[in-house]
């Protein structure tokens, strides 16, 4: 079924945009969703909350993907898995900034020139927010979709494979 969008002309480059976005809200969600299974495995069955400063299960996705690589590089049971999940840290930091402009950055009034959409996004600092501009090529979309729907594959194979062999408790 296709829904028109009113005032969005089909086929449209507006519209292949929305298409874009759209399809990285829904693959990021399916994403992260993964990780924080895996993030969960680690934290409790792992032993991650051991770790110096781990008191408490990581929120953001930054701080997610920091610990995965901290429990990659210092938990020893993980060894048959810490080359995965160093990819998977790096494979989920290739895609973070691009995503996180597109969901948090608005639209400004500058003209679409041959696919290419400008954003600005505030970024909130301790003691000022700071405007970021940035431009966005549908021309990149094939390469952010791929490296998604690869994501997307990966992290939850390997968040149960993590989970089929978190250590048994003593």
């Amino acid at each position: 079924m296709r829904v028109d969008i009113k005032g969005v002309k089909p086929g449209s480059t507006f519209e292949s945009l929305l298409r874009t976005i759209g399809f990285v809200v829904i693959q990021w969600a399916h994403c992260e969703q993964c990780l924080e299974l895996l993030v969960n495995t680690l934290f409790r069955e792992y032993g991650g909350n051991k770790l110096p400063g781990r008191r408490r299960m990581p929120r953001p996705v930054s701080e997610k993907i920091s610990f995965v690589k901290e429990c990659a590089a210092e938990i020893p049971s993980l060894a048959a898995f810490k080359s995965e999940l160093e990819a998977l840290a790096s494979d989920f930091e290739a895609v973070l900034q691009t995503r996180h402009d597109l969901m948090h950055g608005a639209l400004s009034d500058a003209p679409i020139s041959n696919g290419v959409f400008t954003f600005i996004r505030l970024d909130a600092h301790p003691d000022v927010h700071e405007v970021k501009e940035f431009q966005y090529d549908l021309k990149k979309f094939p390469a952010l979709e791929a490296s998604l729907v690869r994501l997307g594959a990966t992290v939850p194979k390997l968040a149960r494979r993590v989970f089929a062999a978190r250590p048994t408790p003593p």
